[in-house]
């Protein structure tokens, strides 16, 4: 659930750049300052914490979960720090980076919803947090994908 603050940072900031900017009106432009702020708080926060979470304090955090810790955990923290570092890249780069960068968090999301699941069957319960988890990971993803729309141009082939 904490995925869920990092969300929500990602709107509180991109809702500062409106008001310091003058809220456009348009829906793409407003998209593209939602998504922008996705991609540069949301995915770079998640980022850091991968590193914090499964690199720095792998063992402690492995415990928490009740999962056991291994050489896994420094991978999936690269992996979360190479979208943190592609999210805050998307300042610069646009168009097709962005597209590849919502890809990578599709997956992302898919290995969440998966995980989750799995959880779910394996220890035979669905409690308010497992259930909360798998809605927060459909939410996200359907979320992303209406920014991407309403912005146009980035499901262009060619």
């Amino acid at each position: 659930m904490t995925f869920l603050i990092f969300w929500g940072m990602g709107i509180v900031t991109a809702l500062i750049h409106m008001f310091l900017s003058g809220f456009p009106t348009d829906a793409s432009q407003i998209s593209t300052i939602l998504l922008l702020h996705q991609f540069v708080v949301t995915f770079a926060v998640l980022g850091v914490g991968g590193v914090f979470a499964n690199m720095i304090f792998a063992e402690k955090n492995a415990r928490h979960i009740g999962w056991p810790g291994g050489p896994f955990q420094i991978k999936y923290g690269f992996t979360q720090l190479g979208l943190g570092i592609m999210g805050v890249m998307c300042i610069w780069f646009r168009g097709g980076f962005w597209l590849g960068t919502v890809v990578s968090m599709y997956m992302y999301g898919i290995g969440g919803l998966w995980t989750h699941f799995h959880e779910m069957k394996v220890n035979h319960k669905a409690d308010l947090n497992s259930i909360a988890n798998l809605v927060m990971d459909v939410a996200y993803q359907v979320f992303l994908t209406v920014l991407t729309i309403q912005i146009g141009g980035l499901w262009v082939v060619g």
